[in-house]
């Protein structure tokens, strides 16, 4: 009669046999694999049966809860390793069904493996924790020389992190600098390892192999000094008493969960505190380690993704043991930054912790575009957490709470786009709001708009003048352009791998190429926009045409029309969460119509814009010359209604001559845009060196190969004698001079 752990020891193996067989590289989610397993070995459920004869009523359920709970046995012998629900067999756990044919065999060598983790569980615990600073520190470590400092057996310490794989796992390797230390290694993990160090700027691309993934030398550190900030009570360094321990430096953010404004601007300010709600009630004061809050974190959350409960740990350790009464705060409002001093420990409030914090700028917070180093200005602008450490900055801002500029007081309330404005219109030379109030409108139900036109009716100045006034006070930071061209692409876009030159010795290249994986302009706004619910983001895509936009575009294709969705990234940077387009991130596009290439916009991405027209036939281009040329003469101290509309009758008539020309087609007209420079209308001959250097050229364009002769249809002599248009008088001395 079968026993329960024989049942068990073979369902295992068995589970194991079909992750290698199906789903070695990918894993594969636990209820697909158990009913695999299932159908693969029907004689489980009966010898499963059997043994209700020794045992209480066991169901099939009981069966599967059984074996899921005995695979944390092969979790901590390296075997396995989950995450998400998902399965995936490691190398160590192929080569061990290689040399354990046999379920039991194979059952209790992973359950010898266990329990020889189990009596170094506090050992490898603090390893684990101290591990937690090796990430963006450019350094890896030894793993013997980790398993010496903390008294572990560097057997049981590589196997635990390789089926764990907690932050820092990737840069524990061999004596030089090998993934893996010996250790069985798949293909797919010897491409993930590989990766991994990339992104640290640690892997030595020259020494590497398809076989074999190596760290640079020059970036191996003495355990000590790598992981010197952990300080008791791992034991690994001391401070002395009477020491002065330095000050470090904390981005914090937070919004309200209704309003989506950031906490800094009413809550935080007014109470003088900094809060972190994790989305559960918080860990007590009795948890004093990163393992303790990662296992708080995961009872709370067992149906979120791993990598995002291990986000939370992290926020959750730095925000209860790291920060420290005297340690510096900085959290920012749109674009205005607000620097603090910690006043105390951690305290709970319901569901939140709370620390207070002496606010040193309420009333003159920073531009941190103008006044924070560019280093920092980017972390703030790209930080992904709600508690980030930027210490190598804090005697930069401790100098800056002296003396600090006023900034604009930023709008309220949560991210919505706002009407549209006489201002504006009056900017734009427009002659009321109806025509930007409908773009307003459009995106509020799309939130991605082209504007199309012929060359020279405004269409970028335009888009760049919307998208500000939408971004409202945070617009230095939340509107940024790209421009498409054939050559741009996903990765341009997007995201995509960069080589970049590795470091040689003493920080000399010749190091070899190492590889990155880079945010293009849209992931980073998007990051941006996710972590700021409460602000409006807005790309401006110029000349959106012209680029291949099913290859620019991908799979976020899809998330244009559906923003409530997610997809997986090309690249899995989104650690198999999925990533979405925020609904407060919109496209203003530009698109050229006298350029051909529109037409190669297929239906599916037009179906995703709406479309305004910016032509000079219509409003509200139609009138835009006039409007500016009458601001001209007000500006100078002119009668704004008697201005010199010279300018303006020449580019109608351009305009009718091409209209007489092509009566059926209304993509080639010329815009106001190139009366409205300093060439047109500075120095003596202004609109002749317009008119031989920009116009002449385009209309020659226009009509190339058609036999017009531009020269004479539209010379700009011509042109002034059949409109009864005198030459300025300098024109006419200078030409009777010659």
């Amino acid at each position: 009669m079968p026993s329960i752990t024989t049942v068990v020891a073979q369902a295992l193996h068995a589970a194991a046999t079909v992750l290698r067989r199906n789903a070695l590289q990918d894993g594969m989610v636990f209820g697909e694999l158990w009913e695999r397993v299932l159908a693969e070995n029907p004689g489980l459920r009966d010898a499963w049966a059997q043994a209700e004869h020794d045992s209480p009523p066991l169901t099939d359920a009981r069966f599967k809860n059984y074996v899921n709970r005995n695979a944390s046995s092969l979790v901590r012998a390296g075997w396995l390793y989950r995450a998400q629900r998902r399965w995936q067999l490691t190398g160590i756990g192929a080569d061990a069904l290689d040399r354990l044919p046999d379920p039991v065999d194979f059952s209790l060598e992973a359950g010898r493996r266990y329990r020889k983790w189990e009596r170094q569980q506090h050992e490898v615990s603090l390893a684990m924790t101290a591990l937690e600073q090796l990430p963006d520190s450019g350094s890896w470590v030894v793993l013997e020389e980790v398993a010496t400092e903390f008294g572990v057996d560097p057997d049981v310490l590589g196997t635990v992190l390789r089926g764990t794989r907690p932050p820092g796992w990737y840069l524990v390797l061999g004596e030089d600098g090998r993934a893996g230390a010996g250790l069985p290694l798949l293909p797919h993990e010897r491409d993930q390892w590989q990766a991994l160090l990339g992104e640290e700027g640690v892997l030595d691309s020259g020494r590497s192999s398809l076989d074999t993934v190596r760290a640079r030398p020059d970036r191996r550190m003495p355990v000590r000094e790598a992981l010197g900030a952990v300080k008791q009570p791992l034991g690994l360094a001391e401070t002395a008493d009477d020491e002065e321990t330095p000050r470090q430096l904390w981005i914090i953010r937070g919004v309200d969960a209704v309003t989506g404004v950031p906490l800094v601007r009413g809550p935080w300010r007014d109470d003088s505190m900094v809060t972190l709600d994790p989305g559960f009630p918080p860990p007590t004061a009795g948890v004093h380690d990163l393992e303790g809050i990662r296992r708080a974190v995961e009872t709370a959350l067992p149906a979120t993704a791993t990598a995002r409960r291990e986000a939370v740990a992290r926020e959750l350790d730095a925000f209860l043991h790291r920060m420290r009464k005297g340690d510096i705060v900085l959290s920012t409002d749109g674009f205005e930054t607000y620097v603090g001093v910690v006043g105390g420990p951690a305290t709970h409030r319901a569901e939140r912790l709370a620390r207070p914090v002496d606010w040193r700028n309420l009333h003159k917070p920073l531009d941190f575009l103008k006044d924070l180093p560019s280093g920092l200005s980017s972390v703030v602008q790209d930080a992904d957490s709600q508690v980030l450490e930027a210490t190598e900055y804090a005697e930069t801002v401790l100098a800056l709470i002296g003396d600090m500029p006023r900034t604009a007081q930023l709008p309220t309330g949560p991210a919505v786009l706002p009407d549209a404005t006489d201002e504006l219109a009056e900017a734009l030379h427009m002659p009321d709001t109806s025509w930007l109030q409908d773009c307003v409108e459009l995106l509020r139900a799309t939130p991605q708009l082209i504007f199309h036109g012929p060359p020279g009716t405004g269409k970028t100045y335009t888009a760049l003048a919307l998208a500000r006034h939408l971004a409202g006070a945070s617009s230095a930071t939340n509107v940024r352009l790209v421009q498409f061209h054939p050559a741009y692409a996903y990765e341009d876009f997007f995201e995509g791998i960069r080589p970049r030159l590795g470091g040689g010795q003493d920080g000399a290249t010749g190091g070899g190429l190492a590889y990155d994986l880079v945010r293009g302009p849209l992931r980073k706004l998007a990051d941006e926009a996710e972590r700021r619910p409460a602000e409006v983001f807005v790309l401006v895509v110029d000349e959106i045409n012209r680029g291949h936009l099913a290859k620019i575009f991908g799979e976020l294709y899809f998330l244009l029309e559906y923003r409530n969705e997610r997809v997986h990234l090309l690249y899995g940077s989104d650690d198999g969460r999925g990533f979405r387009l925020p609904p407060n991130l919109y496209l203003l596009g530009t698109m050229n119509t006298v350029d051909r290439s529109v037409a190669y916009m297929d239906a599916a991405m037009r179906r995703r814009f709406s479309f305004m027209e910016l032509h000079p036939d219509t409003e509200p281009v139609s009138g835009v010359l006039d409007s500016w040329l009458s601001k001209q003469a007000e500006e100078r101290g002119e009668d704004p209604d008697s201005y010199d509309d010279s300018h303006a009758r020449l580019l109608d008539e351009i305009n009718r001559l091409l209209a007489d020309g092509s009566p059926g087609d209304r993509s080639f007209r010329v815009g106001p845009s190139y009366f409205m420079q300093d060439l047109a209308h500075t120095g003596d001959g202004a609109l002749e060196r317009l008119w031989k250097t920009q116009i002449i050229p385009l209309l020659t364009e226009h009509h190339w190969g058609d036999g017009t002769d531009v020269e004479f249809t539209y010379g700009l002599d011509k042109l002034r004698e059949q409109l009864g248009i005198l030459p300025p008088a300098d024109e006419t001395s200078g030409s009777e001079d010659a």
